[in-house]
């Protein structure tokens, strides 16, 4: 679990998160008047594909690229609020996880 925090101090690994955030982030927002199941609250998401691919290329980077995308991708959006702090732990696990299986 000290890679979570110790890959702060590699530059290529901020790169990492820096690409991955923003690729995943753009295709949040270009999707984000997809398929809505609530309006407002949750749609069907062409773009969580990214996450898991991310984690196993980039590892821990891949995963924080994953939640702070996820974040930009709901301020973008139109869909900030309080869920997106739950959204930001949860697509960073989506993204740990595979990164640790």
């Amino acid at each position: 679990m000290k890679e979570i925090f110790s890959m702060w101090k590699n530059t290529r690994m901020i790169i990492l998160v820096a690409l991955s955030a923003a690729i995943y982030a753009a295709f949040l927002i270009v999707f984000k008047g997809g398929i809505p199941i609530i309006p407002g609250i949750t749609e069907v998401r062409p773009a969580n594909v990214f996450p898991p691919v991310f984690s196993l290329l980039f590892g821990p980077a891949g995963a924080w690229g994953s939640a702070i995308g996820n974040f930009i991708g709901d301020l973008f959006g139109g869909t900030l609020g309080i869920g997106s702090i739950f959204g930001f732990f949860g697509n960073f696990f989506l993204g740990f996880i595979p990164y640790k299986m």
